[in-house]
């Protein structure tokens, strides 16, 4: 107990707050550890869905991409919540989610389970000037895995991308060998020279380094897994930027 004299002489008694203070700031550290590994638990189990699901499909470039994955550290020690961040077009994040349902049911509950805690971004040399009126208002990009996730990885990237309806990512190319894998409604790729090909979800899609690519989407929002599988530290270029 600690005492006080009062304004008017009279002695006040009430409990010492210090050790109330401690078990408060011990509880809420104790919460926030239970939080952060629900979280890990949810960030792992996001990454073994998208594994599981790629090994199911297969196609050109998984079994590298699965090989590196397995290489990458995840454990607790080198988790890290990132800090969320919300874009305009996470608006379609919902549908995108809904529509995974379809193709993967367990996939789409780890993407729900994570959602909040998401950081989405988008390219720094990326404006409505080159890719059309309205493009970063329908773009955005985050990582599970990579220096905006929850695990660093080791010159490796993994996350989701979201294009609104209508939209046109224009040629762009980079050094990193890249998959695709559309989780949500047909939408048109291209590689090279070649004319634009309508990809169902659920397909497989790679890039080798340095190939020109590009995507359209029709009346509907894609959400798609992407990952490059080494030399990420040089950004995507647009083509004539």
């Amino acid at each position: 107990m600690a005492a006080s004299v009062g304004g008017h002489g009279e002695v006040l008694i009430f409990p010492r707050r210090d050790v109330g203070v401690f078990d408060f700031l011990k509880s809420i550290r104790l919460m926030t550890h239970r939080v952060n590994q629900s979280i890990f638990e949810n960030a792992r189990w996001l990454v073994g869905a998208i594994a599981r699901g790629l090994h199911a499909r297969g196609g050109e470039g998984v079994a590298g991409v699965l090989e590196r994955l397995s290489a990458q550290e995840m454990t607790r020690s080198g988790f890290r919540v990132p800090e969320p961040v919300q874009l305009p077009v996470i608006r379609h994040f919902a549908q995108c989610t809904a529509e995974t349902m379809l193709l993967d049911a367990d996939l789409a509950a780890a993407i729900a389970a994570i959602a909040d805690h998401l950081q989405w971004r988008q390219s720094a040399s990326y404006n409505d000037k080159v890719l059309g009126e309205g493009f970063l208002e329908n773009y955005g990009w985050c990582q599970i895995i990579g220096p905006h996730g929850f695990f660093a990885g080791d010159d490796f990237l993994l996350g989701f991308i979201i294009l609104g309806p209508h939209r046109h990512y224009r040629d762009h190319y980079h050094p990193a060998p890249e998959l695709y894998w559309p989780l949500t409604s047909p939408s048109d790729w291209k590689r090279d020279a070649g004319g634009f090909a309508t990809k169902p979800a659920g397909t497989t899609i790679w890039h080798r380094p340095n190939v020109v690519h590009a995507t359209k989407t029709a009346e509907h929002p894609l959400l798609a897994v992407w990952c490059w599988t080494s030399d990420t530290a040089t950004p995507a270029k647009l083509v004539g930027a």
